[in-house]
């Protein structure tokens, strides 16, 4: 078995959604990673009508993580991702002005035996909320 860091198995997880979100979802990427001072958001898309802010929380699937990836999207989490979507959308161009926020979690379930491998996941539209 190969050990993976927690950035790796993060990185790994984001990527996959990424692509998920542009072919499922129909959206298309504006930014990954992107920080206003201690504020970030892991991806920012974008479809017809909403600005989209993603938080992606990806977990090895073992006997030991027992708690659901979003679990880790707390109180204070998302309140920050709520300051976080309000000071982005104001540097946004008119044409994505007119956009409804929303901020989704996706859960990522990935195997770790030799590569990285998307086992389960779980896309939560409009986890958070005021």
């Amino acid at each position: 078995m190969i050990s993976y860091t927690k950035k790796q198995i993060g990185d790994f997880g984001e990527s996959w959604c990424e692509k998920y979100i542009k072919k499922s979802k129909k959206c298309k990427i504006l930014a990954r990673n992107s920080t206003f001072g201690h504020l970030e958001a892991d991806i920012i898309a974008y479809n017809k009508e909403f600005i989209i802010f993603v938080e992606v929380k990806t977990r090895s699937v073992d006997k030991n993580n027992i708690h659901r990836p979003a679990d880790a999207v707390d109180q204070n989490k998302r309140t920050n991702l709520i300051k976080f979507a309000y000071a982005f959308v104001k540097t946004l161009p008119p044409k994505l002005k007119n956009k409804t926020p929303r901020i989704d979690v996706c859960e990522v379930y990935v195997a770790t035996e030799k590569k990285l491998k998307v086992c389960d996941f779980n896309y939560i539209e409009n986890a958070v909320t005021r």
